[in-house]
């Protein structure tokens, strides 16, 4: 067994998510940092083969396997079809650590032009039996090997089961086209968090979103077929306002009628307010004798410091305090200083949910 781990987070999130680990695991201790990239050692007693880290800032992890480092690619690609973990490995993923925060002069974290020729290059050069699937979304629980492309030179290597929907992901990146035409990056935000939720909206939900304009979230909510409640005083896009299904609230969430949330099954908010602000709108609507069918919530809450992590526990107890059972957060991989939060009433909301989807 390994004695490393390595940890994938955002750009500019590393000190945060190094004391986030190191807090909630004290048995790790930090050895190699770049930005986006983070090893621990293991000091002392074990971890399970298929360990959970308890992290809202991890886009992924696993057990490390050392680097290697040369300028030529192929000596590198020599190098992982050389480790012994391609003989147990079901998948191999390959990706570059994100060189910016997302969204900033159009960066977007995922595949990069250097990571898709290098992962073509391994397919090209398996050698007969060895062969397995490259950069696909993994089986649930499969053993997946890591190469992260930590400089283009500078390869660290890993394996990891994918036992949460997020390591299903090359990179913990949903295999998403992030070029969509969208009304903003809230559609690329969702999109991630119905993913790893395993939240499905189905044709005929209604939905609220509290912090709804420009309308990405919307529109990618109006194209599952749902029926959308906007509620924002700014402006919506006029393409997204202009949908049969969307009803746009020109108000503050407080301001709304709660009798007209009386159907909502899924409640969203994204408010650029304090976390503990958004926590205290949107219960006001989940506690209220009027909304007796909501199911659960998706909220983007935000960390103008990522020090701020500390406090999740706190939110977490809050939120389960307004009745919802199941509690998880993490910082998606289109996210930036912020986090997504999923709350559902009780655990039985994600499996009816899949078998209304077939």
């Amino acid at each position: 067994m390994a004695k490393f781990i390595f940890v994938v987070c955002q750009n500019g999130a590393e000190s945060a998510c190094k004391r986030e680990v190191t807090r909630n695991h004290p048995e790790l201790r930090l050895a190699f940092s770049r930005p986006g990239f983070i090893t621990f050692k293991l000091n002392e007693g074990d971890l399970p083969e298929k360990f959970f880290l308890k992290s809202t800032l991890a886009r992924t992890y696993g057990w490390s396997c050392g680097s290697a480092t040369s300028p030529s690619s192929r000596e590198l690609i020599e190098r992982v079809l050389d480790l012994p973990e391609i003989a147990q490995a079901n998948q191999l993923h390959l990706w570059q650590r994100d060189g910016a925060l997302p969204g900033t002069g159009g960066f977007e974290p995922g595949m990069t032009p250097l990571a898709e020729e290098m992962a073509a290059q391994i397919r090209k050069h398996f050698p007969a039996g060895k062969q397995v699937p490259v950069n696909r979304l993994a089986q649930a629980d499969a053993a997946v090997l890591d190469v992260v492309m930590v400089e283009p030179n500078q390869w660290w290597f890993g394996f990891h089961y994918a036992t949460t929907p997020a390591q299903r992901w090359p990179g913990g990146v949903p295999l998403v086209d992030p070029r969509v035409d969208c009304a903003s990056r809230a559609y690329l935000k969702l999109q991630e968090a119905l993913l790893w939720s395993g939240i499905r909206v189905k044709p005929g939900d209604t939905c609220v979103e509290i912090g709804s304009a420009p309308g990405g979230a919307c529109q990618l909510l109006l194209e599952k077929g749902a029926r959308v409640i906007a509620v924002d005083p700014a402006e919506m896009d006029p393409v997204v306002v202009s949908h049969e299904s969307l009803t746009h609230l020109k108000c503050r969430a407080r301001e709304v009628r709660k009798r007209d949330l009386r159907d909502i099954r899924w409640l969203l908010a994204d408010l650029n307010v304090a976390p503990a602000y958004t926590i205290d709108t949107v219960a006001e609507i989940a506690t209220n004798q009027h909304v007796r069918h909501l199911r659960g919530m998706l909220l983007t809450l935000k960390l103008p410091d990522l020090e701020l992590v500390q406090q999740v526990p706190d939110m977490i107890q809050k939120v389960k305090g307004l009745g919802f059972n199941l509690v998880r957060t993490r910082q998606l991989a289109f996210n930036r200083n912020e986090f997504c939060l999923m709350a559902l009433r009780d655990q039985y909301a994600l499996r009816d949910s899949r078998r209304k989807n077939g």
